[in-house]
């Protein structure tokens, strides 16, 4: 025998307790500290790189609410900018105040109203003009050196576009703090025939909806959102207080800064959603983090130690009474060990022990129930020597007698038995010579046609048949029998009950790389409920009662051209069946052309 290695047997050497000991520590312990300080580092760089996509993922959707009041802004100036009536009312020199106001209370006065009522974030609509002779007031205002002199209106009349400001006015609740506006400016210059006076357009956003869409993420985030010129216009807060000196952040305050564009219009070039995130926020959850894996590792470690002592002492208990028990083998007492085996491998140890002792106690009794096995054995090997035999006799036997027939049907000049008779014989032959060798369409047919002959036999004149085929199909190679089993099943459960005329039609045609054989009769047909039922029968076992010619060639097909087969079944009550099925054409190697005929029609 080999013997085994220096350092194997040093192994064998040590005690089993020790070497669960290290087995605890090189495998358990000290790779459950490895895998969780490489974890612990795998966390804390994920859980950096999910706050970082979460500050993402909150700048763009800040910018995206953001960007979606602005294009409501920009889209009903759109709308105001195109009204013709509009232009055509603001361009119209009035003779007096009367005439205006008629004016304004036929079309001007609830002009606005839709766009603020459709737009709850609008605060207010102006169209300020250069026409003197319009009332100032409500959203149609005179322009006047005042508002020449705002901020933005130089910029609008350089780039007469949309263009958006944040800008300082008069606050018509406390005309003596400034307020902070957001507004979309645009020149209303669509018409050139209604160019008589300057006209431009202010449409004013709330505020405060901006202010409380970036409030929304305290304290998570501190957002803000600065203008092309680098201002910082929101929160409004910071805008008011522009001109305050900013207090730097202390060491504790120290903030990580990310910013998203807020759009790609020509309007907000430059602008952008800033965010400011405290850095203690990512070493809190580090800390978290370390503080569960740490608790994590307490426990992976803790539960291993307690399993591994509770399965050291189920395994040392049982292997030291069987060591006991074997002693005892050597002095050839064969004692059971009575104790709890368990279902793992020293309990079917100490279960194959139990067996052996019983075994070796009932040897004689065994060998005596061997030996008259071995003469039951012997004898059913005659018995089955002598079925196989029967089974020999009994076929030829069988032909003998239809060959003795056949003899004196000839003799008598019986024609039509003489045919039925070699048809049957010919028929069995093929059943016993059965082979799982596929054959030509041609052979197929013949072998159909003995049975069609002998149902011929059976109905005379009020049964016929036909065969239509082509020459490419009859050479292509088929599984055996999977033509004969629908003739005989139509012949069977369709034309049986027919009490007039019987037809059955069998077509074979080569169409592109696939064989169609069709089989139809004329029979009682299938009502729609039954032929779902055999559709549905077609995947059961074979050892059904009923649908068996079907269901074993299409399972033979199926296991022959796995999904590439085709096979239907249509029919209607008291209008016949159809049964087609399409597989891979074969060709027959070496097959040389035939002028075999079938039936009455023959091969088309």
């Amino acid at each position: 025998m080999r013997q085994p290695k220096a350092w194997l047997g040093f192994v064998n050497d040590i005690p089993i307790t020790w070497k669960f000991i290290l087995i605890f520590i090189l495998c358990v312990l000290i790779p459950i500290l490895t895998i969780n300080a490489l974890f612990f580092q795998q966390i804390s760089q994920y859980a950096r790189a999910r706050e970082e996509t979460n500050i993402r993922m909150t700048l763009d959707r800040v910018s995206k609410k953001v960007m979606d009041i602005v294009q409501g802004g920009v889209a009903v100036s759109h709308s105001i900018a195109t009204d013709r009536s509009l232009y055509e009312a603001l361009d119209f020199h009035y003779p007096g105040l009367v005439d205006f106001y008629d004016t304004y209370a036929g079309s001007l006065r609830d002009k606005m109203k839709p766009y603020l009522s459709a737009y709850p974030y609008i605060e207010n609509i102006s169209i300020y003009t250069g026409n003197a002779s319009i009332a100032n007031g409500g959203s149609y205002l005179i322009l006047d050196q005042t508002v020449k002199d705002a901020e933005w209106f130089p910029e609008l009349v350089q780039s007469p576009g949309v263009r958006v400001f944040v800008h300082l006015g008069a606050d018509p609740l406390n005309v003596k703090n400034p307020k902070a506006y957001f507004s979309v400016f645009r020149k209303l210059n669509e018409y050139p025939i209604y160019n008589r006076y300057e006209k431009y357009l202010k449409i004013d956003i709330k505020v405060a909806n901006i202010d409380e869409i970036l409030r929304q993420e305290k304290p998570y985030l501190e957002l803000s959102i600065k203008d092309g010129e680098g201002r910082s216009v929101f929160p409004s807060a910071s805008f008011l207080s522009a001109s305050k000196p900013e207090i730097p952040p202390t060491k504790t305050e120290e903030k990580l800064t990310y910013a998203s564009e807020l759009g790609t219009p020509s309007y907000l070039t430059g602008w952008r959603v800033v965010g400011a995130a405290n850095a203690n926020l990512f070493q809190t959850q580090q800390a978290e983090s370390e503080r569960y894996i740490w608790m994590l590792a307490l426990i992976s470690t803790l539960v291993p130690t307690s399993l591994i002592f509770i399965i050291l002492r189920s395994y040392i208990y049982r292997v030291k009474r069987l060591s006991r028990h074997m002693d005892k083998a050597q002095n050839e007492k064969f004692v059971p060990i009575n104790l709890p085996e368990g279902k793992d491998e020293i309990g079917g140890l100490i279960r194959s022990f139990n067996r052996m002792t019983l075994t070796i106690e009932s040897l004689i009794n065994d060998v005596y129930k061997l030996e008259i096995q071995q003469k039951d054995l012997q004898l059913e090997y005659v018995r089955a020597e002598l079925k196989l035999l029967q089974s020999q006799v009994n076929p030829h036997f069988l032909f003998n007698t239809l060959n003795a027939l056949f003899v004196v049907s000839a003799k008598k000049g019986y024609d039509e038995v003489t045919d039925t008779i070699k048809s049957l014989s010919q028929l069995l032959r093929r059943m016993l010579s059965w082979s799982d060798e596929p054959v030509t369409v041609e052979e197929e047919l013949r072998f159909t046609e003995m049975y069609l002959k002998i149902e011929k036999f059976r109905f005379t004149e009020r049964f016929d048949y036909r065969f239509d085929t082509d020459e490419a199909s009859i050479s292509c190679l088929v599984p055996k029998m999977c033509i004969q089993p629908l003739v005989e099943n139509a012949c069977k459960h369709g034309l049986q009950s027919v009490k007039g005329r019987r037809f059955i039609r069998i077509e074979t045609r080569k169409i592109g790389p696939y064989v169609t054989v069709l089989v139809e009769d004329n029979g009682i047909g299938i009502d729609e409920a039954r032929l779902s039922e055999i559709r549905a029968q077609m995947n059961e076992g074979l050892d059904a009662d009923e649908n068996v010619g079907l269901r074993n060639v299409y399972k033979r097909l199926k296991l022959h051209y796995g999904e590439r087969v085709d096979f239907d079944i249509a029919s209607e009550a008291g209008e016949g069946t159809r049964i087609v099925f399409r597989i891979p054409a074969m060709p027959a190697s070496g097959e040389e052309e035939t002028d075999y005929v079938y039936g009455a029609a023959g091969r088309r």
